[in-house]
């Protein structure tokens, strides 16, 4: 039957995040733990750990205390990583946002209904100046909390969020009657009371208590706020690592934004590699190779399929010797037969591997060195250590070794809940424990899990899951669309692209850049607007001629853009 239960000699670690750091500080005491190039900041782990005890003191110092909710609007830089630290010291909850979703997000109400959910109680936020993309930070707050505008102290206010008592900018010292500055609670002077107070804090915090949270892409409707603990977090970054041979590295890549791998940060605490950002913002191809050349990186934390589609394709690459490099780890999907051919001129000693997880429970299962070829391309390996899983049917009954079934997963790495929601947190989360994926998967009598679709209708582009409700929605509004049905087509560097299929009303033309304009200007995001848009004359219905049929649309469409599956 398709059950797997995966044994391990090795325990689970029993320590908190802070706990982690100061133990990591004294091991390691002369290793560099981050490099953010684009600041110029190297840092060891002693400096780390001296960081987050004064930047604990700071939060401190404002009220933040065990369990209040800190979150931080920014890009990838050193204060990200110690405010992790810092937050955890003091048994408080980290709270990482996307500026893509908190700053250019077009839905005010749901991004204050999500925050309040939170309980959020401090926010830290970079202090960027007008552009032609963004408004200004201090704008974006005023129009945010409208409070700040007439608030006369920095003890918030703030009725739509009012677990909400302080804003810290990052940068600016200007409005300093309304918000704090990050320079100025970092620079609380840490002598031995303030040291005791930070050690007393930290012995009150537990492992399993929550740490971190996190949200879905919302692209239902409101995110749901994922919760999970040091546990959690510290344990399966310990033991991916591991079943992949990281923690033989000396300098790892990260090569995304820290805020959409948020967990990825905590490699270099558990394995002693260094991990290298090679940008504050998510990097370019060139960035990745300079950073790759620069500091000999032998393997990557976390790359998306497109990231690596586009370091292959970019003419600079076959100027190099990247035979240093050993590792590649992609997530979002299967990596194609072709793209792994491409890497491997260039790669000619990495292996490509896959990495399988959700928000809800990290990582779940990956490729390793060991696997052949053939099971590389076609699975997304094996689960990881200390975890079950086991694929079902729509009655919840355990299918057979190779039949599709929903993956479901029960361990350590499963989320505790959707803060705020007994009722989504009750339907993703059976009574006793097993998680419920909604992915469509085939176990093999290996143990290998192949991935084969989901339960809902959804497009995976990179790794962002869009259903199409929520693009359909937009475009239904628009004055010359009569209907419109939203389907995913191949696409080589994002793995799907969306293709919104239209029925225009009598007389109307279709103009692509008109489309993609209203989609964005009425609320989709840049990576959920479509990058094709068709105009049919009619959907094509079932068998039985009571439902449209997607894959029938999908097809036309594929055959209108001249696209084939990427099998190989």
């Amino acid at each position: 039957m398709s059950y797997l239960k995966t044994l391990c000699d090795e325990p689970l670690v029993d320590v908190t995040l802070g706990q982690l750091l100061d133990d990591t500080a004294a091991r390691w005491p002369g290793k560099e733990a981050y490099v953010f190039r684009k600041q110029g900041v190297r840092m060891t782990f002693p400096q780390l750990k001296e960081k987050a005890d004064r930047l604990a003191a700071g939060l401190m110092s404002i009220g933040v205390r065990r369990g209040d909710v800190v979150a931080w609007v920014m890009s990838t830089r050193p204060e990200w990583v110690v405010l992790c630290f810092a937050v955890s010291k003091i048994g408080a909850v980290a709270m990482p946002l996307s500026p893509e979703y908190f700053l250019w997000s077009n839905n005010k109400e749901i991004t204050e209904q999500s925050l309040e959910k939170a309980k959020l109680k401090v926010l830290l936020i970079e202090n960027q100046p007008t552009s032609e993309h963004f408004q200004g930070t201090i704008p974006f707050l005023h129009k945010m909390f409208p409070e700040t505008m007439s608030s006369k102290s920095r003890n918030l206010a703030i009725d739509k969020v009012p677990s909400l008592s302080s804003i810290v900018l990052i940068g600016d010292r200007t409005h300093e009657h309304v918000f704090y500055n990050l320079e100025d609670i970092e620079s609380i002077s840490l002598d031995d009371t303030t040291r005791a107070h930070i050690e007393h804090a930290q012995s009150q915090t537990g492992c399993h208590d929550t740490v971190f949270l996190t949200f879905t892409s919302g692209s239902t409707g409101a995110p749901k706020c994922v919760e999970h603990s040091s546990h959690t977090l510290i344990n399966i970054s310990d033991l991916h690592a591991k079943a992949i041979g990281m923690e033989n590295r000396n300098k790892v890549l990260h090569a995304i934004d820290l805020t959409e791998f948020p967990w990825a940060f905590l490699f270099s605490v558990t394995t002693g590699c260094t991990l290298v950002c090679p940008s504050d913002t998510p990097p370019t191809a060139s960035e990745v190779l300079s950073a790759l050349l620069e500091e000999r990186c032998e393997a990557t934390t976390f790359m998306y399929v497109k990231t690596l589609h586009d370091l292959v394709h970019d003419p600079e690459l076959r100027k190099f010797d990247l035979t240093f490099l050993e590792q590649v780890t992609v997530g979002g999907n299967v990596v194609s037969k072709r793209l792994r051919l491409d890497a491997a001129e260039f790669f000619p000693n990495a292996d490509i591997l896959t990495l399988y997880g959700t928000t809800e429970t990290l990582h779940l299962a990956t490729t390793s060195p060991d696997m052949t070829d053939e099971q590389r391309q076609s699975t997304v390996g094996s689960l990881l250590p200390h975890m079950e899983m086991k694929l079902v049917d729509r009655r919840g009954q355990t299918v057979p070794l190779q039949h599709e079934g929903e993956v479901w997963v029960r361990g350590y790495s499963v989320f505790t809940c959707y803060r705020g929601d007994d009722e989504k947190t009750a339907e993703a989360k059976t009574a006793d424990g097993w998680y419920k994926t909604g992915d469509i998967g085939i176990l093999d009598e290996n143990g290998l899990l192949k991935i084969v679709g989901r339960i809902k209708d959804v497009i995976l582009k990179n790794a962002e899951i869009v259903y199409p409700a929520m693009v359909e929605r937009v475009l239904l509004t628009h004055p010359k669309v009569s209907d419109v049905k939203v389907v995913g087509v191949p696409d080589p560097a994002n793995v799907e692209e969306i293709c919104a299929c239209i029925i225009l009303k009598n007389g109307h033309t279709l103009q692509q850049q008109e489309m993609r304009e209203y989609s964005e200007a009425n609320g989709l995001l840049e990576e959920f607007t479509p990058g094709y848009f068709l105009a049919m004359h009619s959907f094509p219905k079932t068998s039985t001629g009571r439902k449209i049929d997607r894959k029938k649309i999908r097809a036309l469409a594929m055959e209108k853009l001249g696209l084939q599956e990427d099998y190989e």
